[in-house]
């Protein structure tokens, strides 16, 4: 565990910060706090995230752009979290589309999280797993089972750093 606390990001929490609620060009001192973190070493993510935003954009992609410039968050896995991805598949299984070319980010996010004892943030709500048993389920879901924090809330995540704007 470290001393301060860090956050790993999904691809849709990046985002929906950039295009859908948190435009930079608004929120200038939202991206400058952001910058802070990955440059101390507490927001970061998998490879994964880079490459799904790498196949989804294209070379005119401002968020793009920005993550290129902060390649620093982009971590490789190492073995133990590659097998914390197993266990997380081999538990949620409908976790990922198979079919996909491209793996998708949400296991290597969440095992890169639980390694540092770190909470991840995502833009994803979740499934009701109780009332729809065959729902797919989302990274809250997964990260519930193994008592590793998710915040799925961006104005959550503002929260826990004291962010005022």
């Amino acid at each position: 565990m470290d001393l301060f606390p860090g956050y790993c990001i999904d691809t849709n929490a990046l985002i929906d910060l950039w295009r859908r609620r948190y435009a930079p060009d608004v929120f200038r001192s939202l991206w400058k706090n952001l910058e802070n973190l990955i440059s101390q070493g507490r927001l970061i993510a998998p490879r994964e995230v880079l490459n799904e935003l790498e196949k989804y954009g294209d070379k005119n992609d401002e968020l793009l752009k920005w993550v290129k410039q902060h390649k620093e968050m982009f971590k490789d896995l190492d073995d133990d979290q590659l097998n914390q991805v197993r266990d997380i598949l081999k538990h949620f299984p409908t976790l990922v589309d198979t079919n996909k070319t491209t793996p998708e980010a949400d296991p290597f996010v969440i095992a890169l999280a639980m390694s540092k004892g770190w909470m991840v943030i995502t833009s994803e709500q979740p499934a009701n797993l109780t009332a729809n048993p065959s729902a797919r389920p989302k990274i809250p879901n997964v990260c519930e089972h193994f008592n590793t924090k998710c915040i799925y809330e961006l104005l959550e995540f503002f929260r826990e750093e004291k962010w005022v704007f």
